[in-house]
């Protein structure tokens, strides 16, 4: 599989959302709980 680094900007407001969502879901990053809503996101859209 290849791998590819990518540096994203965030607003500081939806920092502080992915954060109450890693806290209460028991995620273990920031990185881990955007790719889970990433995937919700595409999973729900059908795609």
């Amino acid at each position: 599989m290849e791998k590819q680094s990518v540096v994203l900007r965030f607003p500081k407001t939806l920092l502080n959302r992915v954060d109450k969502y890693k806290d209460e879901k028991g995620f273990g990053t920031r990185t881990q709980t955007i790719f889970h809503l990433i995937q919700v996101a595409l999973d729900k859209s059908g795609n």
